[in-house]
């Protein structure tokens, strides 16, 4: 048989059916014509619209199946941030040179809906004013009959002309146009902003000494979904970029953390590269395990190889993906695009995709904003709602297996009678030695 040829998942074959364009390229792979050229610098001697020829091999980032809405150029956020800063020094030194010599701006002649409506009132309750007074005294001044005495025909009427009058259709506004309702129509914010109590914005406080030479002036925000899911957010937390990764992974928490001793394994990927937690590998080390190593030397033929080195160079996915550690990487050396999914990995099998959904300036903030004792910061959380029984998918939660042979996943939820249904014997005694169980107490359920 012939030796099996490797495909590299991350490039893309121009074929010779079809003329393909760099533009093309870029459209279909959702990556910017910037960061094409910058992974494949043989083509920069072909035009945006010139064609391709047949065989050319375009590299792309290492990406995961699911990308989510990514868009604008990978940058990085240390970076990103120094230009943001110098930006905004530049505009307040022009708005020092520049804010003396600004023209007043003329006095306003044409009102608003809103005060045409108040000054028409005020006037017409200024006209009513006697006669109701009159009226209100004839009637012995009955608080009851006050309502009937004020004539509201003319605010009806005034209500009718304002309409007709500010109708933006008649205007000949572009923006009422049905052909440009989509063209001008505001979008509607993804995860709408949940208000977050004070006593939830933070689970663990960052301690660490501040040696920024420099005031924080951005926030970054990450938005996470839960456990396994690319639709249901869980919470969104805010991190300065002079903090490590470390910070961001010890105050996540989700409803698969127990309170038992559980796995401190984890690791992220962001931006085609793994960043491994080794915090704990100094603690006799017995416990730590790289948790990228089985993705990163995975042969995709099936064949094996007698080294690691070997099994590198088979696998030509994310073998190649750079290897870094949670300790000796800040958020400020992140490389990524906005909306580009990451995975987080924790308590050793729990996955979470994540994205950078904002970058928010620190202007206008409270001063405790600022410090780094205020990061990571809980900016928003979804509404929890009961995790129901795996088994019989009606009732609350209130027990959970771990480890559990007939269980169909670990953790598995279930309510109280369908965990004795299947775990209890004839005489009613329930086995643990065989996985392991936690029990919340009654009138309490599982929630996510």
């Amino acid at each position: 048989m012939p030796p099996k040829q490797l495909v590299d998942p991350f490039s893309l074959q121009v074929g010779n059916k079809k003329e393909t364009t760099l533009a093309d390229v870029a459209a279909h792979t959702a990556v910017t014509l910037t960061d094409i050229r910058r992974w494949n610098p043989q083509l920069d001697v072909y035009k945006i619209s010139d064609k391709l020829p047949a065989g050319t091999i375009v590299h792309l980032p290492q990406t995961l199946s699911e990308r989510g809405n990514p868009y604008g150029c990978f940058f990085t956020i240390g970076e990103a941030e120094d230009a943001m800063r110098k930006l905004e020094a530049r505009l307040d030194r022009l708005l020092e040179e520049e804010g003396p010599n600004l023209p007043e701006l003329p006095t306003r002649r044409v009102l608003s809906k809103m005060e045409r409506i108040v000054t028409q009132v005020k006037e017409e309750g200024e006209r009513q004013l006697a006669r109701v007074r009159e009226e209100y005294s004839e009637c012995e001044r009955r608080p009851a009959l006050l309502q009937f005495l004020v004539d509201l025909e003319p605010v009806k009427r005034l209500r009718e002309q304002l309409d007709e009058e500010y109708d933006g259709r008649k205007l000949r506004l572009k923006v009422m146009d049905e052909g440009n309702s989509e063209l001008f129509r505001q979008a509607e914010p993804r995860y709408p902003n949940k208000g977050i109590a004070a006593s939830l914005r933070h689970n663990v406080i960052d301690t660490s000494e501040d040696f920024c030479l420099t005031e924080h002036s951005h926030r970054w925000e990450f938005t996470f979904f839960t456990p396994g899911s690319t639709t249901e957010p869980q919470e969104t937390w805010a991190v300065l970029s002079c903090q490590s990764l470390g910070t961001l992974l010890d105050t996540f928490v989700c409803r698969n953390c127990i309170p038992v001793n559980i796995s401190k394994n984890a690791f992220f990927f962001i931006g085609g590269t793994f960043y491994v937690d080794n915090r704990h590998a100094g603690e006799g080390g017995e416990d730590y395990e790289d948790l990228t190593a089985p993705i990163r030397h995975f042969d995709p033929c099936g064949e094996g190889a007698s080294t690691e080195g070997e099994t590198r160079q088979k696998n030509i996915a994310f073998g190649n993906c750079p290897v870094k550690y949670v300790s000796q990487t800040t958020f400020g050396d992140l490389n990524l695009r906005l909306g580009e999914y990451g995975v987080m990995r924790h308590l050793g099998w729990c996955n979470h995709y994540f994205y950078l959904s904002s970058v928010t300036s620190l202007r206008g903030f409270d001063r405790d904003d600022h410090t780094r004792a205020a990061y990571p910061q809980r900016v928003m959380k979804t509404p929890t709602r009961v995790v129901r029984c795996r088994l019989c998918r009606s009732h609350p939660a209130t027990v959970v297996c771990y480890n559990d042979e007939i269980s169909p996943e670990s953790p598995c939820p279930y309510c109280v009678p369908c965990f004795e249904l299947l775990h209890a014997t004839d005489e009613g005694e329930v086995e643990e030695g065989k996985f392991f169980a936690i029990r919340l107490p009654q009138g309490k359920y599982y929630t996510a």
